[in-house]
């Protein structure tokens, strides 16, 4: 007597738990797949240097004695 209603009792949780799976599911509407591809269009950032006419620095090299 005990043994069968253990079975049934394990056999409606089982139940109970493929249910509330597929209504989860149905709300949710499943897992989505992150795509693979990588973009092509990358953004690129371009960074030019404006000269100015009027301040012009020369470069001076210092001789370091260690």
């Amino acid at each position: 007597m005990m043994k069968s209603f253990k079975k049934t009792l394990k056999l409606l949780g089982l139940v109970l738990l493929i249910v509330l799976a597929s209504v989860g599911i149905g709300i949710s509407g499943g897992v989505s797949i992150p795509p693979t591809k990588k973009k092509e269009d990358t953004i690129e950032i371009k960074v030019e240097l404006v000269e100015s006419t009027k301040d012009k620095t020369a470069l001076v090299q210092f001789d370091i004695k260690q």
